[in-house]
């Protein structure tokens, strides 16, 4: 491989690692809407919420790809804060259906339109591009993805191997 482009891969390799701990550190900020806070995770679920309504904990889980037990204990704190309503089904007994109260949709709406704000100053900061060149860091980034998920395979197998008795 050539100078240059290695130098170009460890770039990107960097830029990437760069921006994991961006989304990473921005994921964990809370977002204000008046006096009330809303953390990422409490906003996918009242998103979720407000999209589906009577949607279960268990679902949730297997779209957020969280253990019901996760998801159980933000659907808590967002019941404390008045935002959810949990209904014991009608058909099984065991099953709680979820709905967004009043406040809960006003909160799901200022989310959504910061969400929307965010994107705009995004796309924005991207508008120089042309859309082959966006094509083209699309199917870079896919490429990449790629790579992570043989990583992420390799390291479980490995993680398998090491586990299992001689």
């Amino acid at each position: 491989m050539d100078a240059r482009r290695k130098e170009l891969l460890e770039g990107i390799w960097r830029a990437q690692d760069e921006a994991y701990d961006l989304m990473f550190e921005y994921n964990s900020l809370p977002r204000y809407y008046g006096d009330n806070i809303l953390y990422q995770a409490e906003g996918e679920i009242i998103d979720l919420v407000a999209i589906h309504p009577g949607i279960t904990i268990t679902a949730l889980g297997a779209i957020l790809q969280k253990t019901p037990s996760a998801c159980s204990q933000i659907v808590r704190k967002l019941r404390d804060k008045g935002w959810v309503a949990q209904r014991r089904n009608r058909e099984n007994n065991r099953l709680y259906n979820l709905t967004l109260t009043e406040s809960g949709m006003r909160i799901f709406r200022d989310h959504i339109h910061f969400t929307q704000k965010c994107q705009d100053i995004t796309f924005g900061l991207l508008e120089e591009f042309t859309e082959e060149q966006l094509e083209s860091h699309l199917r870079i980034q896919k490429r990449l993805i790629q790579a992570y998920q043989g990583d992420v395979e390799r390291s479980r197998s490995r993680l398998t191997a090491e586990e299992e008795p001689e």
